[in-house]
């Protein structure tokens, strides 16, 4: 057959150059308000602009967001999908140090780098809004956003004690610390307590956790999320100190139910009742030698909960439990947090693993409150409504041999139990000698030795048959070994009820069916441990038989406690004591104290220094700018000094999705008109790692805008997704450091930008990691150079592809928006090795090949769109249209059952109906056979997947 078109070979370099450059000159991408259009505003978190370049990781995200946004605009949207650089931080500031550049020319150089970068991959960025976080003419709304959170008491200072680097005599952010070390200089950190600028990000918590219901976020970034604010209710409770004229602790705590188990107080070393009672404290030297070395740990080396517990009691210092009026020692422990809660626990080491990790290694006392409790919701053993329930005293019996490593088991004839020896307390016996009693008659060993007493009461209910009743028991476990063998004749009524077996102790588990008999088995094998589970209070006077989950408000009140919702969230330390940053546009005034900047001084722009060192003060290098520093009060005109603290690199990734509305704005930080055209977000993509801290900042400044009327909406993201990380070449992280870091552009010079965007799609699940492999590569260059060649088969000529053509765009189309990019490709390459096999292939069915193609490699399909006659953009050509009927499989492959085992399969059209399927399947020899002399009870039919024939058993 005569081929229509000759096309030469494949020359990526000069077509990419080409499109970027005609797209550019035609504005293509340009986001407009059109009234009346639908739109859709596509978002991905803007780089941190560093000297090495874009790698192959930044180019995942911003990939499958270009592909949403080229989908959308062929939908009929107006599509925003924007971007800046977040260029204030500590690297840059960094390299200054080391280098002597200045940071503004480092980041005006890096910035250069990404453009040239980022456009080299052809993405359908709207260039006309790029912004830069360290433009003044950006950061000046920054300012502005500060001074209102400033205004509405939302901007505070505290004293704080901070990350200190003894060496390079700076604070530092926690971001800053590694395993407890200065980023910088590797140096061992220090704490130290200075005035931080504070945001009440507190004042929101509700808000933040509450409305994660109205977004579209993935599951487990609403888990992180709502896990760092970390709301919880519970009872605020004051223990009196014995000892102290009118001197009570505070604690907060989510298990009152556990009170009467207190035995005793933790404080931690910041506390401020700690100095307080230094006077009254006889051990205070090793108190205050403790303290010290306390604070030269971090947050996170503290509540590590791999790290040994470690403290010192306050001696000549008492507490008294109010549930109980016991008396018990206050202690001082790093493990508590002077910030969390009240900064102090009450400690059950019965009921809380840290706890009983801590009293173990002190010998304190653990008292169990708490009995687990069991019971069967259905069965046999389940308690039943018209029964009465008699309560009893249990023990449990773990019987060890005399010479093996075997334990003793009964095998209940009746009700099918695997369990230990059970038996009932009667009388005024104590639980030993029950224990023995039952040993003795149960299996007949006349010589035991007790061991010791397990502990861990445990409660259970169950219907006991042969009593016709319900039975509650109370159950202690006890541990026993055999002395010898000698045995006395077991008696005939507890032969017929069960067997005696031996059974080997890694066969135990195994072996009991009794859900509390595991329990304490587990208990017995693997060691004492914390029961932090919910179950029946013991131990708690008037409260014991309750339930522990039901009781805590009546606990609350009866020991004059307080109710309350409190939250792990604590306020966003906002100030740095950093050059590269925005400066804080804060004055202060010996006779005003602290005064805004007036709005229209704004910005308050970073002045040029030469020396970027730390002062070793504590202060930020702009303190010894005296020029900078020095000047006038906006209200009394009086001497006054600049604030010299900067805004964490936090600041402007803020709200810059909001700028990207309307970034050339003088007079506002955007149009009202346009925010709410575009606002909110429909859809936001970035890493795991910046949906927590970043993704709740932003959140809480949207929020306060939303307050003051400036913005549309509540929340600024309507969904939220995530990728995985790209892993170097071994499956490690790429790390500059290790040298594995893929630089794109000699990748994009050697295949081209779109093989290079196929693969990073194609080469994993989008939310998975995934290792890097250049070889991979080739892969996708040849499946663009066979899509190219293909055109060389247009023709009139008609084929059979309507059906796979039909079901592949329906594919593509639900893979984009499940983020499924790799199946995506995948369907277009089976397309394509079917387009290969026919004789010919029509213009149109070559042209939904290429638009499906398009939003994954732009260029060289824009290119043959245009070879084979097309005058407009294919980026602007409307999406494919599938036909359901011709999308349908054309045959289906029908699992037959008999009884739910597979005994035969069928092939029918899509489209056979069940009657057909069902008379067919009837008359197949290797199914009438297994239906012979047999009743059909019922069919169960699964549409083109399964057929089963149910029969009377």
């Amino acid at each position: 057959m005569k081929k229509q078109i000759k096309i030469a070979p494949y020359n990526h370099a000069k077509i990419e150059k080409k499109w970027q450059k005609k797209w550019e000159s035609s504005k293509l991408y340009k986001a407009k308000e059109v009234k009346g259009m639908k739109k859709f505003y596509g978002l991905i978190e803007f780089p941190y602009p560093s000297g090495d370049g874009l790698h192959v990781g930044h180019i995942r995200s911003n990939t499958a967001m270009d592909i949403i946004a080229r989908k959308r605009r062929r939908e009929g949207f107006s599509v925003l999908y924007p971007i800046g650089y977040d260029a204030f931080g500590l690297p840059t500031e960094n390299y200054a140090i080391k280098t002597g550049i200045q940071p503004a020319k480092v980041t005006k150089q890096n910035t250069a780098i990404f453009r040239k970068q980022l456009k080299s991959l052809g993405f359908s960025f709207d260039w006309s809004r790029e912004i830069d976080t360290t433009d003044p003419k950006y950061y000046k709304w920054t300012q502005w956003i500060f001074l209102q959170l400033y205004k509405k008491g939302l901007a505070y200072k505290k004293k704080m004690a901070i990350n200190w680097c003894p060496k390079d005599l700076i604070g530092l952010a926690n971001e800053e610390v590694i395993n407890g070390h200065c980023e910088r200089c590797d140096t061992p950190v220090e704490k130290r307590e200075i005035e931080q600028w504070m945001l009440a990000i507190t004042k929101y918590a509700d808000r933040l956790d509450k409305d994660l219901d109205d977004v579209d976020y993935l599951e487990k970034i609403k888990i992180q999320q709502r896990n760092w604010i970390g709301k919880s209710e519970g009872a605020m409770i004051k223990f009196q100190l014995s000892n102290i004229s009118a001197g009570t602790v505070e604690v907060f705590t989510t298990r009152p139910d556990t009170l009467f188990g207190v035995t005793y107080i933790v404080l931690a070393p910041e506390h401020k009742l700690i100095n307080e009672l230094l006077n009254s404290i006889t051990n205070k030297a090793e108190v205050e030698e403790y303290i010290k070395k306390a604070k030269s740990e971090t947050d996170i080396q503290r509540t590590d909960v791999t790290k040994e517990k470690t403290g010192v009691e306050l001696k000549g210092i008492t507490a008294v439990n109010p549930a109980n009026d016991e008396k018990i020692s206050v202690w001082v422990a790093d493990y508590v947090l002077a910030d969390y809660g009240t900064g102090a626990v009450m400690a059950v080491p019965a009921h809380d693993e840290r706890d009983w990790d801590f009293a173990k290694k002190y010998n304190l006392n653990a008292k169990q409150v708490i009995a687990p409790f069991f019971t069967e919701v259905t069965g046999a053993d389940a308690p039943r409504v018209d029964k009465k329930t008699a309560e009893r005293r249990n023990i449990y019996a773990i019987v060890k041999h005399c010479t093996e490593d075997k334990f003793i088991g009964l095998d209940w004839k009746d009700n099918k139990w695997h369990s230990l020896i059970i038996g009932g307390v009667e009388n005024n016996e104590d639980i030993v000698t029950t224990a023995i009693r039952e040993i003795q008659e149960e299996t007949g060993y006349k010589n035991i030795k007790f061991i010791r007493n397990i502990g861990h009461e445990t409660h259970a209910n169950h219907f006991a048959p042969h009593k016709d009743i319900n039975r509650y028991s109370f159950c202690n476990t006890l541990y026993f070994e055999l002395i010898n063998e000698e045995q006395n004749i077991i008696e005939e009524s507890e032969k017929n009820k069960h067997n005696v077996v031996w059974v080997e102790r890694n066969k135990m588990c195994e072996f009991l069916n009794l859900k509390n008999n595991s329990y304490i088995w587990n208990i017995f094998q693997n060691g004492d441990c914390a029961y932090t589970g919910d179950g029946k209070l013991i131990n708690s006077a008037q409260f014991d038989n309750r339930n522990s989950v039901e009781i805590k408000k009546d606990i609350t009140k009866f020991v004059g406690g307080e109710w309350v919702t409190k939250y792990k969230l604590r306020d966003w330390i906002f100030s740095r004591q950093h050059y590269w940053g925005e400066p804080i546009p804060l004055i202060n005034c010996d006779k005003c104290g602290l005064v805004p900047v007036p709005e229209k001084d704004l910005p308050v722009v970073l002045p040029k220094v030469k020396n970027y060192k730390p002062t070793g003060t504590g202060e930020s290098p702009l303190a010894a700018i005296s020029k900078w520093v020095n000047t006038k009060c906006p209200i009394c005109k009086s001497k006054a000094r600049r604030e010299t603290d900067t805004m964490p690199n936090w600041a402007g990734s803020s709200w810059y999705y909001l700028r990207y509305t309307d970034s050339k704005n003088k007079k506002n930080f955007a149009d009202l008109d346009k925010l709410k055209y575009w606002t909110p977000v429909d859809w936001y993509n970035g890493g795991m790692e910046h949906t927590t801290l970043h993704l709740l900042y932003s959140r809480f400044w949207h929020k306060f805008l939303f307050d003051q009327g400036l913005v549309p909406t509540c929340e600024p993201y309507k969904k939220r997704t995530s990728h995985g990380l790209i892993l170097a070449e071994g499956g490690e992280k790429m790390s500059k450091s290790k040298g594995n870091v893929i630089n794109p552009d000699s990748i994009v010079g050697a295949v081209g930008a779109d093989a290079l965007r196929i693969y990073e799609m194609f080469m994993g699940p989008f939310d998975q990691p995934i290792a890097w492999d250049t070889n991979n590569i080739a892969g996708s260059r040849r499946f663009i150079e066979r899509a190219w060649k293909l055109c060389e088969k247009i023709s009139d000529a008609s084929n059979n592809l309507d059906n796979i053509l039909h079901k592949t765009i329906k594919k593509v189309t639900d893979d984009i928006e499940e983020m499924r990019f790799n199946t995506a490709i995948s369907s277009l390459m089976i397309l394509l090795n079917e387009m290969e096999k026919t004789n010919s292939v029509s213009k149109g069915q070559y042209e939904i090949l290429l638009q499906l193609i398009a939003p994954f490699a732009p260029h060289f399909t824009e290119e043959l769109w245009s070879k084979i006659g097309n005058k407009k953009s294919i980026h602007i050509s409307d999406w494919p249209k599938y036909d359901e009927s011709k999308a349908r499989d054309n045959d289906v492959k029908i699992m037959i059952q008999v009884d739910s085992k597979v005994r035969g399969s069928l092939t029918v059209g899509a489209d056979a109906n069940r009657d057909d399927i069902e008379k067919t399947a009837k008359e197949l020899p290797e199914i009438i056979k297994w239906l012979e002399n047999k009743k059909i009870n019922k069919v169960i039919f699964v549409p083109n997947r399964l057929i089963n024939f149910v029969t009377v058993q």
